[in-house]
């Protein structure tokens, strides 16, 4: 999925390589690289990299501060449309990038594929300057795959005019509260909607992250499939519950025509979402601004504080990159650099960076949410996510059959369905896979 998706989520602790699959040869393959990398310090290098976010400026500001290392930037479509097999596809005729932009979520399957470098030698002295969960995102087991770049903690986005409207004092601080205020909503006007439904698996993903419980694990060299767990259907039987009763608007978030327009009619008072979705507010609804304000995202227990987190990309340098070193200190510029971050949140990025997070554009009041300070939302969020997530090396495939399931039955229903689907899929990738 791409960035209106679940990224930040805990990836799997691996013990062997085999585990991923036969014969991945990450290690020999660094090591060459390695050498290569030693020697082409001697002289300018030239490296391509590859993504879907609008890097283009903070490509520009490393060049001009870097002469001797150029990186050109080659725009292409977000991994889950068609990225990742461009990636891939160019990397097995030789004509891959030195670097490019991965979700976390899709870092195991790319390393199954073997197109990601191990740059634990290169990186580890540096990811202490990122939140631990995005550090974790970035690596499999205790190898780094990736220098980390934004995070998408996850909030409720609600509209404080409406809230007045239907008399509701404050945002709900959990599940329970967040029912009782649907249906206060419907009861007043039941062409209203308090939010809008859970309707795929990047959302499920997430909201079962929030439980502390994860999809898969590892015991021994197999992996063990757990999607169909308590979290998990805690979750889907609550959101489905809204649904059957009309509680929540069928579709639609920030980016959403339906949604928009709904919001536009005063029809939609809140939706949850990462960080990174005021963009679309701002950009698709700026008739709206300062009726919308931010708040926590309701928790399971009050006062337990979970969060979760949606999004966000790593950028990792390629299999067959015969600069390994610079790429590193590119990536690493891109996502600490002081500019640099402070040009990424220009372009809707919310960072990694421990630094980051403290930019005064995030600090401040904010306009378009009446001057409330967001980032403090924000970086508390992030600070209050589970580290028990990880992912399998089959995501697309485990969003594909959400999308499909949802769209024929239950949310229970499907929890089953790709449960089941899921396990196939290993299976054919030659890993050993148990049910959880």
């Amino acid at each position: 999925m791409d960035s209106t998706t679940i990224r930040t989520r805990r990836l799997l602790t691996i013990t062997t390589a085999a585990l991923l699959v036969a014969g991945l040869g990450a290690c020999s393959s660094t090591k060459s690289t390695s050498d290569d990398s030693e020697k082409s310090q001697a002289g300018p290098v030239n490296m391509e990299f590859w993504g879907w976010a609008g890097y283009e400026k903070i490509v520009d500001q490393w060049n001009v501060a870097h002469p001797d290392i150029k990186v050109t930037f080659k725009k292409i479509p977000s991994g889950p449309k068609g990225g990742y097999t461009q990636i891939t596809n160019a990397l097995t005729a030789g004509e891959g990038p030195c670097l490019a932009q991965i979700e976390y979520q899709s870092i195991p399957s790319m390393l199954v594929k073997n197109t990601v470098m191990d740059i634990t030698q290169y990186a580890s002295a540096d990811m202490d300057k990122y939140v631990p969960s995005a550090v974790s995102a970035s690596s499999v087991g205790d190898k780094i795959y990736g220098v980390p770049v934004d995070v998408g903690p996850m909030v409720l986005f609600y509209r404080k005019d409406l809230f007045a409207k239907y008399d509701i004092s404050k945002p709900p601080a959990t599940w329970a509260e967040y029912k009782a205020d649907a249906e206060k909503v419907t009861a007043a006007d039941p062409s209203v909607k308090f939010g809008t439904v859970l309707g795929d698996g990047a959302g499920l993903a997430s909201f079962t992250l929030q439980t502390g419980q994860s999809w898969y694990s590892t015991q021994g060299d197999s992996w063990t499939v757990s999607i169909d767990n308590p979290g998990t259907r805690k979750v889907a039987s609550y959101w489905q519950d809204l649904k059957d009763k009309g509680l929540v608007a069928k579709t639609g978030s920030a980016w959403d025509p339906q949604f928009n327009k709904a919001s536009e009619a005063g029809k939609v008072l809140t939706f949850i979402s990462p960080a990174w979705a005021a963009g679309g507010l701002k950009s698709d609804l700026q008739n709206l601004s300062g009726k919308w304000r931010v708040a926590p995202m309701p928790t399971w227990e009050a006062g337990d504080n979970k969060s979760a987190s949606g999004g966000g990309s790593a950028t990792s340098v390629m299999t067959g990159c015969k600069t390994p070193r610079e790429a590193v200190q590119f990536a690493d510029f891109l996502s600490s650099d002081p500019q640099a971050v402070k040009t990424g949140i220009e372009t809707g990025l919310y960072p990694a960076s421990k630094a980051g997070q403290d930019d005064p554009s995030l600090t401040g009041g904010d306009p378009y949410f009446g001057g409330q300070k967001v980032g403090e939302v924000y970086k508390a969020s992030a600070a209050q996510v589970p580290s028990t997530w990880t992912n399998g090396p089959t995501f697309q495939q485990v969003e594909t059959d959400f999308t499909a399931a949802i769209g024929k039955g239950t949310l229970p229903d499907a929890v089953t369905k790709v449960q089941a689907s899921t396990v196939a899929a290993i299976k054919k990738l030659g890993l050993s896979v148990n049910n959880g």
